[in-house]
């Protein structure tokens, strides 16, 4: 959940999640849609997947491995969490490179050279590899932060070549950034007699399986246009969904025409939204109806 996510975000969703699916058991044998819905609001939802196919798979094999090269095995379970949880949870001597350790290495040496080696031949020279890596994420997100870092509080100052050359504020060297694209999206607000809003399922590459308000421009989503008459705009919102920046233009309708068979359009009660996989644009724009 931490992944591209703030922690003051997380924490609420991962105790509602881990109260919905306690165990490994209880992962492995849920719906997709019903984690989706847990997860409906965090973004990124190709998270929540991996890691209920990922308690599918342990619960298989009867138990978590403890081995690095075993967890890269597990479905989602990549580098970086392999070597978390074989450290972390199984005391293992795996590194752990993430982007508070990779600059809280870079800053350290002075260099941006392979920092999974440099991080291996230290949890292989340290006495605890769990408090060791947890202390290293633990200093670059409290201490060595990208802007503004707390050197003079620093515990591994007097090792730090970044500080004694006085390059702290250069290391490490900043990404390119990926060019951010302007949307703008028209979203119907269509109820039928019983209140009940009309919602689709997502089938294309982004938040796939998700219920979503039909809109009126195909270029962030995998269905087609719905066909609406009689428009009123309600209201615009933004959205930030990866590198889009989306203003949401919301109007009330009416069809156009009946709904064809084999569509994924469906009546949805809002007040049970809550239990429904939703991403969070569609809670926006509800409230912003006053629904």
């Amino acid at each position: 959940m931490l992944q591209q996510t703030r922690m003051e975000v997380v924490l609420g969703y991962f105790e509602r999640f881990i109260e919905a699916f306690p165990t490994i058991k209880a992962l492995a044998t849920s719906r997709e849609n019903d984690v989706l819905a847990a997860w409906s609001g965090l973004g990124y939802y190709r998270r929540a997947r991996m890691l209920r196919e990922g308690a599918i798979a342990v619960f298989a094999r009867g138990s978590m491995p403890d081995a690095v090269d075993e967890l890269m095995t597990i479905p989602g379970i990549g580098r970086y969490t392999a070597g978390a949880i074989a450290s972390i949870a199984f005391r293992g001597r795996a590194p752990i490179v993430d982007g508070n350790v990779k600059r809280v290495l870079a800053r350290l040496d002075g260099v941006e050279d392979d920092p999974w080696s440099r991080a291996e031949e230290l949890v292989n020279a340290c006495d605890d590899p769990r408090n060791f890596n947890q202390g290293l994420m633990e200093l670059g997100a409290l201490i060595c932060t990208p802007r503004n870092p707390s050197c003079e509080i620093c515990p591994v100052r007097r090792h730090c070549v970044a500080f004694a050359t006085n390059r702290v504020d250069e290391l490490p060297r900043p990404k390119a950034k990926q060019a951010t694209r302007e949307l703008r999206i028209p979203l119907y607000l269509v109820t039928d007699r019983k209140g009940r809003v009309l919602m689709r399922r997502e089938r294309g590459q982004l938040m796939t399986s998700m219920l979503h308000l039909p809109h009126g421009d195909s270029s962030l989503f995998g269905a087609p246009p719905l066909d609406v008459a009689h428009t009123r705009l309600v209201g615009t919102f933004r959205h930030t969904v990866t590198n889009r920046r989306i203003t949401f233009a919301l109007f009330e309708a009416d069809l156009a025409d009946s709904l064809r068979d084999g569509e994924d359009y469906e009546w949805v009660d809002v007040t049970k939204l809550r239990i429904v996989a939703h991403p969070s644009y569609v809670a926006k724009a509800l409230k912003l109806s006053g629904r």
